[in-house]
């Protein structure tokens, strides 16, 4: 073996032993995806709290309380207008999704482009406008430092703007990958500069802290975006030559633009509730009396306290939002919709667990450091912790899932919930109140969501056959149906441009199907009456010949059934399998030896882990990329991987045994056809 080898047999090694999300859906082995995921977010979040703890008492102890009251101010302002731009971004991401869909690259740079202009003018605005302010009320008094330090707050949230986006347009579609220290080195490199220059030279420290481990941050997160915009071989482009910059602004539909914010805005609702706290702290205005339920817990400053555990309060929402790209990423695939129910459960159940860790820190930091918290208040905090983590993950799913209305809704409803808290004059407990509220928006986030799980997904255009044939005898009126053939001379990327257009030209006007991998049956709905040219026509002008031959119905038949009836296929009806279980048993009197996965109950898991690590993570994008291909079975390493589809959903994985007789593979998959169509006889008959 040469070096070359080695190093080859290392590289295999390392990526077997990172685990995957769709190789632990398949192995069942959730949790140990969560947990890797986890690991090192968890440690960052440690860092950055005691970075955040040490800026705060090193600029109160050399600046003083109103340069902290300041920059609490603007650290909390800097949240919610960040979470504000991040949710803006969601238009930006879904589009570069749809365009890596399509593979339409070149608008996908034009996209980018586009955003990184307005990022920059909003990075100019608000520098501009954030200076002359600090300018103009000196928040902060008038120590130059301390003004120094302001503008440098408002200077990181403006430079944030577009390193954002240009993150963004790759986060759309794929992570960003980096080496494991450049996750920690902005915050280790921040704590060590606040730590030396807290016994030399803390005013100078706290300036030279901020000025570092933002230049360094913003360094490593832009030379990794832009290694992966080389590496997948796209580049942000401008629609217009700079000079005319305003016709390179994104189109951003004002609806759109607006839910999006303030869904973003609404991820940093607790940044919000402390924003408030802070604006009226030591004034006669009524405020939220966390500590008014027991005597020994009025002498917290609950004004510091909630402020410095802050992070820890947006690090239930991060844990959350480290797990939206795998939401999103689900999303896109709609025949997944029952595995990612099961990711979805598995994550409410790890994080409470998070949250514990992150209350773990806060009593750390009353017990440690403030050294004046009662043990009794802090283990008060843990529902409200728990409990807020849970929402975040609900709200997160919500933000991945596009339904910023739904979303924006149950922040009002908490909103007017607090406010009737806020209402009641000389509360017992604002702590037991504010919990309670959290609780029942909780309540009123599981049945939104649990309701909408139960139903399946809407149905795609391009169904397997048997769902096809079921959906065709369903329609109650008119339809048109026929055969499109594709050519074998087609290339692989005129094929899939082809079956693109099928699915856009028949896209809620009925559904195509593979009859076979060169041969697709649709139907669509028509009036009683209409006899316009055969849709095949105008698809073979529209591809250029790829699609060149097709037939159709003359007139459009009286109702689906008795389309159905014309058009099923040609199999023996009275020996076809007509349920899963004797589809399955079918399968397993082929070969004992091989692996039934149902995606409902997992059950086949333990089985599944027996595969090789390469061929669970390629497993299922090969097997939902082959309803697009027209093949019933993908062949990975030396297994054949049959998905059984039921409403459009991948409902139960077939893996047959190392190298299978090619015999009983072709009688398999003939007896999964007939599976199909006999399925849909049989619920065409019970209807």
């Amino acid at each position: 073996m040469n070096d070359i080898d080695r190093w080859f047999e290392r590289t295999a090694g390392r990526r077997n032993r990172v685990p995957s999300l769709y190789a632990s859906l398949l192995t069942g082995q959730i949790f140990t995806y969560l947990a890797y995921r986890l690991r090192f977010p968890l440690l960052l979040a440690t860092a950055q709290f005691a970075v955040h703890v040490a800026e705060f008492f090193l600029i109160l102890s050399s600046l003083g309380g109103m340069a902290a009251f300041t920059v609490m101010m603007l650290r909390v302002g800097s949240l919610i207008v960040g979470g504000a731009w991040w949710g803006l971004l969601e238009v930006m991401r879904e589009r570069l999704r749809m365009f890596s869909r399509l593979g339409e690259r070149d608008a996908a740079g034009y996209e980018i482009g586009s955003w990184l202009v307005l990022a920059v003018i909003v990075t100019v605005i608000v520098t501009i406008g954030g200076a002359l302010a600090l300018a103009l009320l000196h928040p902060s008094g008038h120590d130059p430092v301390a003004h120094l330090y302001a503008f440098l707050i408002v200077a990181e949230l403006a430079i944030n703007f577009p390193v954002r986006a240009l993150h963004s347009g790759v986060y759309a579609t794929r992570r960003v990958y980096r080496p494991r220290w450049s996750i920690f080195l902005s915050p280790v490199v921040q704590l060590g500069v606040i730590s030396l220059g807290f016994y030399y030279y803390p005013a100078v420290a706290v300036i030279v802290a901020i000025i570092v481990s933002n230049a360094i941050a913003i360094a490593i997160t832009t030379h990794y975006s832009l290694e992966t915009y080389r590496v997948i071989g796209l580049r942000p482009s401008l629609r217009a030559p700079w000079q005319r910059f305003w016709r390179s602004l994104p189109k951003i539909p004002p609806l759109l633009g607006i839910k999006t914010t303030l869904s973003g805005l609404g991820l940093r609702l607790d940044a919000v509730l402390v924003l408030a706290i802070v604006g009226i702290y030591g004034t006669s205005t009524r405020s939220f009396d966390l500590t008014a339920a027991v005597s020994s817990w009025r002498h917290v400053d609950a004004f510091q306290f909630f402020y410095l555990v802050l992070p820890l309060f947006r690090g239930t929402y991060d844990s959350a939002g480290i797990f939206y790209f795998d939401l999103v990423r689900l999303r896109g695939v709609p025949a997944l919709h029952e595995l990612r129910r099961v990711f979805f459960h598995h994550l409410l159940w790890m994080t409470p667990m998070v949250s514990l860790y992150y209350w773990a820190l806060s009593a750390a930091l009353g017990l440690l450091v403030l050294q004046d918290v009662p043990i009794t208040f802090l283990i008060a905090l843990v529902p409200l912790f728990v409990v807020h983590s849970v929402i975040g993950i609900y709200q997160i799913r919500l933000f991945a899932d596009g339904r910023f209305g739904t979303h924006l809704a149950t922040i009002l409803f908490l909103v007017v919930l607090l406010w009737l808290v806020w209402i009641k004059p000389n509360p017992a407990s604002d702590l037991i109140q504010v919990t309670a509220a959290l609780i029942l928006q909780l309540i009123l986030l599981i049945n939104l969501q649990h309701l909408r799980d139960r139903r399946h997904p809407a149905l795609p255009t391009l169904l397997s056959l048997g769902d096809w044939l079921h959906q065709l005898a369903l329609e109650p009126g008119p339809v048109r149906v026929g055969e499109i053939a594709v050519p074998e001379s087609c290339t692989t990327k005129q094929r899939s441009a082809a079956v693109q257009l099928l699915r856009q030209s028949f896209d809620g006007k009925g559904h195509v199907a593979f009859r076979s991998p060169r041969k697709l049956a649709y139907y669509e709905r028509a009036p009683q009456g209409s006899c316009g040219p055969p849709p095949h026509l105008l698809l073979q002008t529209l591809s250029g010949g790829a699609v060149n031959r097709g037939t159709c119905s003359q007139a459009p038949i009286d109702d689906g059934r008795n389309a159905f009836h014309q058009w099923i296929p040609d199999v023996d009806l009275a020996t076809a399998p007509t349920d899963l279980a004797t589809l399955t048993h079918e399968f397993r009197s082929l070969f004992p030896d091989g692996i039934v996965f149902d995606l409902v109950t997992l059950d086949g898991a333990d089985d599944m882990r027996r595969l090789d690590a390469d061929v669970l993570v390629r497993a299922l994008p090969a097997v939902t990329r082959s309803l697009d291909d027209g093949v019933a079975t993908v062949v990975l390493s030396d297994r054949r991987f049959t998905p059984i589809y039921r409403q459009g959903v991948l409902r139960v994985l077939l893996v047959s045994p190392p190298d299978p007789d090619r015999d009983r593979a072709r009688e398999m998959a003939a007896i999964v056809r007939a599976s199909q169509i006999g399925e849909a006889a049989k619920r065409v008959g019970d209807g």
